[in-house]
């Protein structure tokens, strides 16, 4: 991509960002008139009228009045600038920042709202082409941004511009010439501002990719801090980090670079502006005839000037930076989701739970062959059926396409006689109990987990559950037993104890079909042989899929699909299967362990 359509690219996102802004910031609208409104009123008082008097009060010092005039002279103007001070300086102030304040927070919270909302309707394929720490930090990033927008507005540009435009209506009268000398120099800054903008806009966006990649793989290393341990990769994943943070620091270091050439142009600006403030010093008085009020309002407005038009560095700084970090947020919240309610989506209503894949086509995107071509599969009503093959023969994937993680090419899946793709997807899974491959747990409580499947139910039935899912007597011996918090991703647990919770979120829901991918993988043999009589219960009534590698634990299965490539090569039961001397038959042979005996 050249760096004309960058350019058109970030203008685009830049203008998308905006429009989120002002999404959540409208209905508090009058917060943030109150807050600009006040803020040219406040900057009038502090940085023009108080001077104004002050210098007022010295050219009357000055004149030379007799000491009985001082009083009634000076007084009214020093009660006018405590007056300033209080009313308009004090009073005012605190209300700008209230309600500048309150507008933030406001818009804040809404932000942060938009931004989960946006990340957890995403689809599957979505999340895993994504870090969670990314995810994490742009969020953050992007909330953050709008907090430094809007500061940014109030107290820095609308500050400059009221301060400047005060100082004009005070100074234009007295010397006009010194004005138009300073707005000179002011328009060359403001312009060489401009000019360089887009150059680094850029590099901010580059910094800001390049810190949220950095960011991903921390978490991602420190996430997966056991593998790491165990393979002994600690040395890999320092050089891994190593490269990243070393982008990150190039990419600040150009940006540095790019911002201080800048800003030495800015510097003969503020010298050009002191040259004018050092000619009108010398010569002001016996040339122009200026008062001392005069003179010292130069000095006093030039260097407030120079201080704010120092800050403008800042200010272009800062709009990059709010633009960068919101850059990558922005384009999530532009992100169609892949998969999508209909307009009239309704309520899936099972009743008997059938499951027909009805000539199916799948392909992941960015796959170069379809997993799934013209598929069909019927399962009967309270019907369990196992689905085994080698790895790659989409078992996984056909459980993830019955709960819409995404949708199929061609072909309909029908939970009794209603198309997945028509209902909304809350009901669908409302409807499906399911435990997947690799559990991971919330940082809560195992009570909390498991009650996640229905957040009304009660004690007593978050333990039967884990008592008919053979958890209980490991949970009854935890430090706070069903209240024990077991950290993030659930690793305080081992990963049959995950598995065991998760089996006992699945029983607690009493959802009508039930998916198990590969449930009992993580479970020792003593453990497996104690699940399965649960399971067994669990899957009584109820419309069952079981993906399984460990063939022990779909044996007495009503029927078993054998997959090949997306396609079904046998089917039977067990020992029908076993009769065919064909895949199963060899995956069964080859399988040590297997505790039920080859009979006829």
């Amino acid at each position: 991509m050249t760096t004309k359509q960058n350019s058109k690219q970030r203008a685009s996102v830049a203008k998308r960002t905006l429009h989120y802004y002002w999404q959540c910031s409208k209905k508090y609208k009058w917060y943030a008139i109150g807050a600009i409104i006040t803020t040219p009123i406040v900057v009038l008082i502090r940085t023009s009228l108080i001077q104004l008097i002050f210098a007022n009060m010295i050219d009357t010092i000055s004149a030379g009045l007799p000491s009985d005039q001082f009083v009634p002279v000076l007084l009214p103007q020093g009660l006018v600038l405590i007056g300033l001070y209080l009313g308009g300086s004090a009073i005012l102030g605190w209300l700008r920042v209230y309600w500048t304040w309150k507008f933030e927070l406001k818009v804040l919270y809404d932000l942060g709202t938009l931004c989960f909302n946006a990340i957890s309707s995403q689809s599957m394929r979505f999340h895993s082409d994504r870090f969670s720490g990314s995810l994490v930090s742009q969020t953050n990033k992007f909330i953050g941004s709008f907090e430094r927008f809007f500061d940014l507005l109030v107290f820095e540009i609308l500050y400059f511009v009221s301060m400047l435009v005060s100082v004009i209506i005070v100074l234009a009268p007295r010397v006009p010439l010194f004005v138009v000398g300073l707005l000179v120099f002011i328009g060359i800054y403001v312009a060489w501002s401009a000019l360089t903008f887009g150059r680094i806009s850029h590099l901010s966006k580059e910094q800001a990719e390049a810190e949220s990649r950095q960011t991903g793989q921390l978490a991602d290393s420190i996430s997966n801090i056991l593998s790491v341990k165990s393979y002994g990769r600690e040395s890999h994943e320092r050089r891994r980090y190593a490269n990243f943070n070393r982008a990150s620091y190039n990419a600040g270091i150009a940006q540095m670079s790019a911002t201080m050439k800048r800003d030495l142009m800015f510097n003969f600006v503020n010298i050009g502006i002191i040259a004018i403030l050092v000619v009108f010093m010398v010569i002001g008085v016996p040339v122009f005839g200026l008062s001392i009020s005069t003179l010292i309002l130069i000095v006093t407005y030039s260097m407030n000037i120079i201080g704010e038009l120092w800050d403008i560095n800042g200010i272009f700084k800062h709009i990059n930076r709010v633009f960068g970090d919101a850059y990558e947020m922005t384009k999530i919240l532009d992100t169609e989701d892949l998969v999508q309610d209909a307009i009239d989506a309704k309520q899936l209503t099972p009743n008997k739970g059938s499951i027909e894949f009805k000539d199916i086509t799948f392909k992941h995107a960015d796959a170069k062959n379809p997993i799934f071509e013209n598929f069909s599969l019927n399962v009967r009503p309270g019907e369990r059926i196992g689905l085994v093959g080698i790895s790659g023969s989409g078992k996984t994937t056909l459980t993830k396409l019955l709960l819409r993680f995404a949708d199929v090419q061609k072909g309909e899946i029908l939970i009794d006689n209603q198309n997945v793709s028509e209902v909304q997807q809350v009901s669908l899974r409302e409807a499906i109990a399911y435990v997947p491959q690799e559990t991971a747990l919330f940082h809560r409580s195992i009570a909390d987990n498991i009650a996640y499947a229905r957040p009304d139910a009660s004690r007593e039935e978050i333990v039967r559950a884990a008592k008919l899912a053979n958890a209980h007597d490991f949970i009854k011996d935890l430090p706070d037993g069903y209240d024990t918090l077991v950290g993030e991703r659930g690793i305080k647990l081992s990963g049959g104890q995950r598995q065991r919770v998760a089996i006992a979120r699945a029983i607690l829901k009493d959802a009508p079909i039930l998916v198990l991918d590969e449930a009992s993988s993580a479970l020792d043999s003593e453990s497996e042989a104690l699940i399965q009589d649960a399971l067994v219960k669990l899957m009584k009534g109820r419309t069952s899929i079981v993906v399984a590698h460990r063939l022990s634990t779909i044996a007495s299965l009503d029927r078993i699909i054998v997959l090949e490539n997306g396609k079904i090569i046998e089917q039977g039961t067990h020992q029908q299967l076993l009769k065919q001397n064909g895949a199963y038959q060899h995956l069964w042979s080859r399988q040590s362990g297997a505790f039920l005996d080859n009979k006829d």
